[in-house]
């Protein structure tokens, strides 16, 4: 099931077990670059990064909002 195809840079997404990534990139081979937020199984993940395909990004990850979008203007 895909639940949201627009990913994009500062995207705040969660997966089932309860890891949050924000995104830090979507490069031009559709690779998806991410660092982890906050996750419920390790707290030694704090700070760590990856990249997946666009597709598999995905199928695992559901996006709950981009942070940058709620600030107020300056």
């Amino acid at each position: 099931m895909l639940h949201d195809f627009t990913i994009a840079a500062g995207d705040i997404c969660e997966d089932p077990i309860g890891l949050r990534v924000r995104v830090e990139d979507v490069d031009v081979y559709d690779y998806v670059h991410f660092s982890v937020v906050e996750s419920r199984e390790r707290a030694d993940t704090e700070g760590a990064s990856g990249e997946m395909s666009h597709i598999a990004f995905v199928h695992r990850f559901t996006k709950l909002g981009n942070p940058s979008l709620h600030r107020p203007a300056a």
